[in-house]
């Protein structure tokens, strides 16, 4: 085997490419200096074809390429193989083709393996912190069978990527739309805590009195999150996928609880389209569009987006590393009003659990394993991507109960949830992992070469090499 510094030494002396930013791992772009280079007419004259420089790579490693295109009048791809860059022909084409492709060294197995072929792991209500006891209390008394249900609590949501392996999240949302509405839960209060902030060194009132998309499970009483707002919670995931860069796709599952408006004709306070505006805008002021994995990115040159994961389209591994896949949880009138937003899912950020065979339809939410086992292994087979729940209500937790759990792992669902993953003090030793404790693994309804396949490697982390292009276009070709 090469060694990596060897590799590195000899792929930056090659591309003649300047220190890494340590911020962002991407080299300075203003310092590097175009390679030449001379396009060639494909047969079917449908496209331009360029042949890429190689570059050296480690034993089971290969260079993962994207395209960052300098004009976006250009419709350029990769071939399969992705060792071709595709021009493909239109009359916006110049004499001179100028891009910018980055590339990445990740597993071999990326190339052959598709987000929705492998399983992962993850959290339900991640952001949630038991009641204090004081409060607990009160819940008992008024709903003793809701505080059997939430006396859980999860690490930071860093810590359950890091040293827990999670890979899927679930936040619920409320929209203050006037700020400070959550910032003096009545709860504490009521429970005669007097100085009651310094029994919640989480609580961030600074940011509760800001408007915006804030994370709690319920106002007033189950109030406790390790992060208290969508852009808190997006910042210090976005932090640790860029330290950690060739993390699994990791699924952000949303659920829209109430807005608080005065709107008096939205007497349910249900997410209407302006509420998932700023939903999304929130997002974007947080995630940049490259990381993140939109329906329109899977749906590709297909009809619709059910259509294209029918037909397989799915990103490979090696287009998903280090993103994110945003989800919305509900599926009623909130789902209804953000496809009104969002037609067929045309420019979302999210996707939606709709009924299969919808256009928009490609991931499904099905809770329950145990009854509905059957019909996830079938929606698998047809392409969907599913999230389905290991454990619900802490019962399989008190009960050391893994018979879900089975059940979920067998079902082929590619995101699996629950509120157990490690061992929790005053229940049973149960906890949802993959027998080898390692993060993911191949999904069992497709035939997979267990040997062959590298989920995430030992060094979590791969610099990205920027080079431009500037590709001249055969004569012919422009009088076409």
């Amino acid at each position: 085997m090469i060694p990596w510094a060897i590799v590195a030494c000899l792929s930056f002396l090659c591309l003649k490419a300047s220190t890494a930013n340590s911020e962002d791992n991407i080299i300075d772009k203003a310092k590097k200096k175009f390679i030449q280079g001379n396009l060639i007419v494909e047969k079917q004259n449908k496209h331009l074809t360029y042949l890429l420089p190689a570059m050296a790579s480690p034993e089971n490693r290969i260079w993962w390429h994207r395209i960052r295109p300098a004009n976006k009048k250009i419709s350029a791809s990769l071939s399969e193989d992705r060792k071709y860059l595709l021009i493909h022909l239109n009359e916006e084409l110049t004499d001179t083709v100028e891009l910018e492709i980055q590339s990445q060294l990740v597993p071999k197995s990326d190339l052959t393996l598709k987000m929705n072929q492998i399983q992962l792991i993850g959290t339900h209500n991640s952001y949630h912190i038991a009641p204090e006891p004081g409060v607990m209390k009160i819940i008992k008394t008024v709903m003793p069978g809701e505080a059997a249900n939430i006396s859980y609590t999860h690490r930071q949501l860093s810590e359950q990527l890091n040293f827990l392996g999670m890979r899927k999240l679930e936040l619920d949302v409320f929209h203050d739309t006037k700020g400070g509405t959550f910032a003096a839960p009545l709860g504490a209060t009521m429970a005669g805590l007097k100085n009651w902030k310094s029994f919640h060194p989480e609580f961030d009132t600074e940011s509760m009195m800001s408007p915006g998309m804030k994370i709690i499970h319920f106002p007033n009483f189950d109030f406790r999150s390790n992060t208290p707002t969508l852009k808190t919670a997006l910042s210090e995931l976005s932090k640790w996928s860029g330290e950690n860069n060739l993390h699994l796709p990791i699924m952000i599952l949303i659920e829209t609880k109430k807005t608080v408006a005065a709107r008096k004709e939205n007497k349910s306070s249900i997410f209407e389209m302006v509420d998932f505006r700023q939903l999304e805008k929130e997002i974007a002021e947080v995630l940049k569009p490259e990381q993140i994995i939109t329906p329109n990115k899977v749906q590709g040159g297909h009809k619709t987006l059910n259509q294209a994961i029918r037909k397989g389209a799915w990103p490979f591994l090696g287009e998903c590393r280090g993103k994110f896949i945003l989800a919305l949880d509900n599926q009623g009138t909130e789902r209804i009003n953000y496809l009104k937003l969002h037609p067929g899912l045309q420019g979302a950020l999210l996707f939606v659990s709709s009924p299969p065979g919808q256009p928009e339809s490609a991931f499904l939410k099905i809770n329950d394993p145990k009854a509905n086992h059957s019909e996830i292994q079938k929606r698998i087979k047809e392409g969907y991507l599913i999230r389905t729940r290991a454990d619900s209500d802490l019962t399989e937790g008190r009960t050391n109960d893994y018979r879900q759990m089975n059940l979920a792992f067998s079902s082929g669902a590619q995101y699996i949830s629950t509120d157990f993953p490690e061992k929790t003090a005053g229940y049973s030793d149960y906890t949802v992992q993959w027998p080898n404790g390692k993060v993911g693994r191949l999904n069992p309804l497709f035939k997979l070469e267990q040997h062959q396949a590298t989920m995430e490697p030992e060094k979590m982390s791969s610099q990205i090499i920027s080079r431009r292009f500037s590709l001249k276009v055969p004569t012919e070709a422009l009088n076409q």
